[in-house]
């Protein structure tokens, strides 16, 4: 396993690194979806910062999209911060931010410190959700 997740007041963050399988990326979001704690979530934070190879690619991204379609009928109030350096983790990250399944608002980042600013700013949806 070459992640964690790392559980804060309203988020979680995915710490990802080494080699990641497409194992290891369905783990995450079923783990985190499944916890007690997701319908409470305001963001998540997928960190890929260490990681030094991806052994995932397009279809993995469609079933985790598939996943979270699902998981957003008991809270579509997430935004998802992306941070990754590798090119080709940035080009499934766009996927997965532009794909029409998307129903969380998600960016995309070189840093944590850009990721936790945009995270804090107020959106939208959050105002008009209740």
């Amino acid at each position: 396993m070459s992640y964690e997740v790392l559980w804060e007041p309203r988020g979680a963050i995915k710490r990802f690194w080494g080699v990641v399988s497409s194992d290891d990326m369905i783990r995450s979001v079923v783990e985190t979806e499944a916890d007690a704690r997701f319908d409470t979530l305001r963001h998540v934070i997928n960190d890929f910062r260490d990681v030094a190879e991806i052994r995932f690619g397009a279809e993995e991204v469609s079933e985790i999209e598939t996943m979270d379609l699902g998981a957003s009928r008991t809270n579509r109030c997430i935004k998802i911060a992306i941070v990754a350096i590798l090119p080709e983790l940035i080009e499934l990250a766009s996927q997965y931010a532009n794909s029409a399944l998307n129903v969380y608002p998600t960016q995309i980042f070189a840093t944590m410190e850009h990721a936790r600013a945009w995270l804090a700013e107020q959106s939208e949806f959050r105002t008009t959700r209740w």
